[in-house]
């Protein structure tokens, strides 16, 4: 494992702002009560009075650049002179007053002679008469400095009539601006330090294992029902006429992974499993099955999660005691009458929970779920088992340990790296065959126009042959896939002929399994679930 490396990945930092857009927003009502609790409250409000004169050089109109340039020097001199303590002082003689309360400020426009100065109090009145004795005693120091200095009146000073420290709504809609943009910024932080999985590299940097395979984030299209309802909408890319080519090839190069390890390993049986809930379990299951059944093989799909079974939900299937997998592992039906759901015209055949099962936990236990996958390897070229989530469950390390292989999916920005690896080494403790994991939910690299990122499938670039996928429905053909017993059209299938020949002669029959002997299996009939 490499060294932890802190990145930027923009759809992380793009989705955290989403879903956090009501601390956003509740940082701009904060910004906005406490400027109203300022303004009322701690604000002091002040006046400020001012006037604007003009400083000239008494020298004439003999020498007018010489006299404009001394008369710059003379109102910087005078702007210094006129916030001395001393003015201060002469305006407190003059008023006859023990302190003077205003603040005197005095501004040269640049490039000019003329001088703005201004008197700020907390009283409108105490300012105007504090500016107008300034002007009347300021000669009895400038007289002393520059004797040929004459300061004219421009605008004589005024009684202001608002406070110049006034609150408006720009101001508030400012303080707004600067909570939000500060809430904004900690969030993004906060997303960059998170230690998940957000990409590929990331993956690579912070977890200790194989990755199998990367699947794209995919759009649901869930209708405003739907949204609104809160229901949820599995994704089978043979469906759904919106789904890309590239989701569609990375089930596929999945699939061809998988059956290289059936070739070279001997494994059939692959549990499928995730740390938390809602990372795409059992979706990724599911159109991993439907690929190794659309090239021909025969795939049996377990729905081995008791307590909360989603995948009858991907498959929109409807409850049936007959077809009911936790009924059969519980002992309470027979094996003889218990039937697969076969889906549609292809070789996949569907074990579902529609419920959740309190005994499953038992399944294990009793040892129905070994029988099961003894007479299934009998049966089928391949068994994937849909689990429950290894922190919900701890049935499903003893599950894994019974398969030939085991497989965690990581979905992007989603659970703890140090928490991903924790869960990996348990399953190797326990006895599990390890094969790697499954990134699920990854997005496309941001690159400008799209031109040079990629990610592991290499398609980024030419993410506009996506539209092609509205022929995806062109699946259907895959019924066909029965014939792959030539061997021009399934090269390296290892199955016998006898278990084909079954298949071919009752396409809608899916051999049964005897629980007491399942070295063993008979024919039944099933009727074909749609």
């Amino acid at each position: 494992m490499k060294e932890k490396k802190i990145g930027i990945e923009w759809h992380s930092i793009l989705r955290d702002l989403v879903r956090n857009a009501w601390v956003i927003l509740c940082a701009a009502v904060i910004g906005i009560l406490g400027t109203y609790v300022v303004k009322h409250i701690v604000y002091h409000p002040e006046y400020t009075s001012s006037a604007t004169v003009i400083v000239n050089s008494a020298q004439g109109k003999s020498n007018a650049v010489a006299s404009l340039s001394q008369s710059r020097e003379i109102a910087a001199i005078y702007a210094e002179v006129f916030i001395q303590p001393t003015m201060k002082e002469k305006v407190c003689e003059y008023l006859n007053t023990d302190a003077f309360d205003g603040k005197i400020n005095a501004k040269v426009h640049k490039g000019t002679n003329i001088m703005e100065i201004s008197v700020t109090a907390g009283n409108p009145e105490e300012a105007y008469r504090e500016l107008k004795a300034l002007l009347k005693v300021y000669p009895q120091i400038t007289s002393t400095l520059y004797s040929n200095g004459v300061v004219s009146v421009l605008r004589p000073a005024g009684v202001p009539k608002a406070p110049s420290n006034n609150m408006t709504s720009t101001s508030v809609l400012k303080t707004a601006a600067v909570s939000m943009a500060f809430a904004a910024a900690v969030i993004i932080v906060f997303s960059m330090l998170r230690d998940t999985v957000k990409s590929e590299k990331d993956f690579e940097d912070k977890i200790d294992a194989n990755l199998l395979s990367s699947i794209p984030h995919e759009r649901k299209h869930l209708k405003i029902g739907d949204i609104l309802k809160g229901r949820k909408k599995g994704i089978l890319f043979t469906e759904s006429a919106f789904t890309s080519l590239k989701f569609t090839e990375n089930f596929n190069k999945l699939a061809a992974k998988i059956e290289y390890m059936k070739r070279t390993r001997g494994c059939k049986v692959f549990a499928l499993t995730s740390v938390s809930e809602n990372e795409g379990k059992s979706t990724v299951a599911s159109n991993l099955a439907l690929s190794l059944a659309i090239k021909g093989n025969v795939v049996v799909l377990l729905d081995l999660d008791g307590k909360k079974p989603a995948l009858y939900k991907i498959f929109e299937q409807k409850p049936d005691d007959s077809t009911e997998l936790g009924l059969w592992l519980s002992d309470k039906t027979d094996s003889r009458e218990f039937n697969f759901r076969r889906y549609k015209k292809t070789n996949l055949f569907l074990a579902l929970n529609t419920r959740p099962h309190k005994d499953y936990s038992r399944w294990v236990e009793n040892g129905n779920v070994k029988k099961v996958f003894k007479a299934l390897k009998k049966t089928a070229d391949f068994v994937i088992v849909d689990t429950a989530p290894i922190s919900v469950d701890g049935a499903v390390t003893g599950i894994a340990a019974l398969c030939d292989a085991a497989a965690l999916v990581v979905r992007t920005d989603c659970v703890y790296a140090p928490v991903i690896n924790d869960n990996i080494l348990t399953l190797k403790n326990t006895g599990a065959n390890f094969a790697g994991c499954i990134l699920n939910d990854v997005y496309e690299e941001f690159s400008l126009f799209d031109q040079f990122g990629t990610d592991e499938s290499g398609y980024s670039r030419y993410s506009g042959y996506s539209r092609y996928s509205k022929y995806s429905h062109y699946n259907r053909y895959s019924r066909y896939g029965r014939y792959s017993r030539y061997p021009q059209a399934n090269e390296g299938r290892q199955a016998d002929a006898a278990k084909i020949e079954d298949v071919e002669i009752a396409p809608e029959k899916m051999p049964r399994i005897s629980m007491e002997n399942p070295d063993k299996t008979k024919s039944g009939g099933t009727e074909e679930k749609e």
